[in-house]
């Protein structure tokens, strides 16, 4: 079947894969086995829901564009494992089971979906998303960029990583932007236990992402000076430097002290 077999919509965003030997390469990489369920966000033409058909238990594929669901209803009829639904994901009611989340999504929705999966009552264990790689770094922060307010708030529920680097010619049509799949995956052990999210939080937002400000004023609401001194050489960071120049594990020894 052609891959052209439906029109795509510029208003959403799509960027379909081409290669079936790459749906297939990302599907082995990601943490997918033949006892999951799996719900794909934006399935699109059906390449990496045709690869997870064949490795997971089953696949729940939310499309949002009407033709593209009709077209992948017709292609999956006699697959018992697959199941089409004609929806906005930020909409979708997520599985009280555990799941996984596997997903080209739409590059202008990458925050919202990712919002809703992290601030979900019952989160996925694991989701790999294909998505720009600007906003892959700003939620995955450092080693792979500095972190940010993004990175900071989701790193002590959900280890973050960019697991594949993609040419912009594996799409159709290709996209002005580097493409990559970030992985997120839901820390069994928090690092932050659930008495001290709200506080953690808002430790995180009133002393990071200032313009200007650097570590020490940052901090001095919060600390003396002389803590500063003292912390700066233990966690082994220059006072004088901006925020985003603190590690997530600098973060969270500062705010444990």
């Amino acid at each position: 079947m052609s891959r052209h077999w439906t029109p795509r919509r510029a208003d959403l965003s799509q960027h379909f894969l081409r290669s079936r030997s790459l749906a297939a390469s990302l599907i082995t990489q990601a943490p997918v086995n033949r006892s999951d369920l799996v719900v794909e966000i934006g399935p699109g033409r059906g390449i990496l829901t045709r690869e997870l058909a064949r490795r997971c238990r089953e696949v729940v594929a939310v499309e949002f564009d009407g033709a593209l669901s009709e077209g992948l209803r017709k292609r999956f009829v006699s697959d018992s494992r697959v199941t089409i639904v004609n929806a906005d994901f930020l909409r979708f009611q997520l599985p009280d089971v555990p799941y996984k989340v596997l997903g080209n999504i739409p590059f202008n929705r990458t925050a919202a979906i990712i919002r809703r999966l992290v601030q979900a009552d019952s989160p996925p264990q694991d989701a790999c998303l294909v998505i720009q790689r600007e906003a892959a770094e700003r939620f995955a922060g450092s080693p792979f960029a500095r972190e940010t307010l993004s990175s900071l708030l989701l790193k002590p529920w959900w280890q973050i990583e960019i697991a594949r680097r993609f040419r912009r010619t594996d799409f159709d049509p290709p996209p002005g932007v580097d493409v990559v799949a970030l992985w997120l995956a839901r820390r069994t052990r928090p690092l932050v236990d659930r008495y001290q999210a709200v506080d953690y939080r808002r430790f995180i937002q009133s002393c990071f992402g200032r313009d200007g400000r650097s570590i020490r004023r940052c901090l001095r609401p919060r600390f003396t000076r002389t803590q500063i001194r003292r912390l700066s050489r233990d966690l082994r960071f220059d006072p004088c430097r901006p925020p985003s120049g603190l590690t997530f594990d600098q973060w969270l020894a500062l705010f444990r002290f």
